[in-house]
């Protein structure tokens, strides 16, 4: 049985960011809106069966609505999504349930907790977050046709999809956490209101990619060395200590609305693999922009760079396949 899942953050695009920057409010009845156009899409391409992460705000019943008599509807079997553990949760039932393709709807944070639990099954990721490198500004319809088109076999991974990389935390010999995107070393010294938005509270950080035309803290990389999600190195950017050989001043727009100058105390690039000690001072650390892991002296703590990364969906490549074969 073909079928898509379906992963709707209703908490992305709401944080404290729109009210220390400019962040754009993705209101739910958008992000339902949005859903009626994936759907559309999905149901176009001939698929079997949508399998949908139940949220507390129902973003995806006007569309169930739309499509019931066209395509078998399921909801996951699991409490109702009210926090970040939920959607990786239901990345893995839909693993273990068949799912061919997963559409998600949030900003990277939301993208880095489904990626726990997607394992191999390609994601086309939409933006309604904050800070989005990971997840991209598609169009609902065209989203809904492409992840369709994967899962009734029409397109193949290997033709349509990129595998992007990660970033993975270990503290004293145990993996902690990963990130798709950025790794922040911050003084703050508690995960609070998580997101970041204050680069003078910034010790270091590691990217995967740098790309000129995103936002947020992965654009300071890009204004150092542009890289791709392909490109298989990343990024390793120091803010504090002594200068070193590559020390320089950057301007990048570190958040929505905000353009901030940052002092860069040096940076590399990194290989895939390579061993990055963080100093474990007191402080977090900030995942794709969030601050999720406290850190304690005296902890051993380093990161990696990983290539196996969730399979992302390229989505004007699949439509551009699609086109072609008429």
């Amino acid at each position: 049985m073909s079928t898509v899942g379906i992963i709707a953050n209703p908490a992305a695009g709401k944080d404290i960011r729109r009210l220390v920057a400019h962040g754009r409010v993705v209101s739910n009845q958008e992000k339902a809106n949005i859903l009626r156009r994936v759907f559309a899409g999905i149901v176009s391409t001939g698929v079997d069966r949508i399998l949908i992460m139940p949220d507390h705000s129902g973003l995806a019943r006007p569309a169930a609505h739309d499509v019931e008599e066209k395509i078998k509807l399921e909801y996951v079997e699991m409490p109702v999504a009210d926090h970040q553990g939920a959607s990786t949760r239901a990345a893995r039932a839909m693993v273990e349930q068949g799912v061919d393709c997963i559409v998600t709807l949030g900003g990277d944070g939301t993208n880095r907790v489904v990626a726990k639990g997607c394992g191999e099954l390609p994601l086309v990721p939409i933006s309604t977050g904050t800070n989005n490198v990971f997840p991209s500004h598609i169009e609902g319809t065209l989203a809904g046709i492409a992840a369709g088109s994967i899962a009734a076999g029409v397109l193949g991974r290997g033709e349509v999809c990129r595998r992007s990389k990660r970033l993975d935390i270990y503290i004293d010999g145990k993996l902690r956490d990963n990130a798709l995107v950025d790794a922040a070393v911050t003084t703050q010294m508690f995960v609070g209101a998580r997101a970041v938005w204050d680069t003078s509270s910034l010790r270091a950080m590691l990217l995967t990619r740098a790309e000129p035309a995103s936002i947020g803290l992965s654009s300071i990389g890009s204004r150092l060395a542009p890289i791709s999600i392909d490109e298989e190195c990343g990024l390793y950017v120091r803010l504090e200590g002594e200068p070193g050989p590559n020390a320089t001043t950057v301007i990048a727009p570190i958040a929505p609305g905000t353009v901030s100058e940052v002092k860069i105390a040096d940076w590399r690039k990194i290989a895939p693999g390579e061993k990055i000690e963080i100093n474990s001072h007191s402080g977090t650390i900030a995942l794709d922009g969030e601050r999720e892991v406290e850190l304690l002296p005296g902890q051993d703590v380093y990161a990696t760079l990983s290539m196996d990364g969730p399979w992302v969906v390229d989505v004007p490549e699949a439509m551009l396949l699609l086109a072609g074969r008429g």
